[in-house]
């Protein structure tokens, strides 16, 4: 059993947020094993488990789109910033219409 989509979208979301910064280690299964890819979002690329087209736009995008959101909501006096789940919200949504 697969996780659901949306779970898939945040575990390459995190990936690609972090893969600059990975120095000793693959992605967030550290390293590779017989069984698996030390990168998650490998695993899922070679499962099919997404559309490649849907997780290269997650790649290509999804960092510099959290990056935006933080540098705004940290404007934003605390009481009124959006949550972290309403970005989550957006991204979803934004990843579907971009993979349809």
């Amino acid at each position: 059993m697969s996780l659901p989509r949306w779970c898939l979208r945040l575990i390459i979301l995190v990936e690609a947020r972090a893969a600059p910064r990975l120095v000793t280690v693959e992605g967030l299964w550290r390293k590779s094993t017989r069984e698996r890819p030390g990168s998650m979002t490998r695993f899922i690329r070679e499962r099919a488990l997404l559309p490649a087209s849907e997780m290269d736009a997650i790649i290509a995008g999804a960092p510099v789109d959290l990056i935006d959101f933080q540098s705004v909501a940290a404007q934003i006096p605390l009481a009124e910033r959006p949550t972290m789940r309403d970005w989550i919200d957006r991204f979803n949504a934004g990843v579907q219409r971009l993979a349809a």
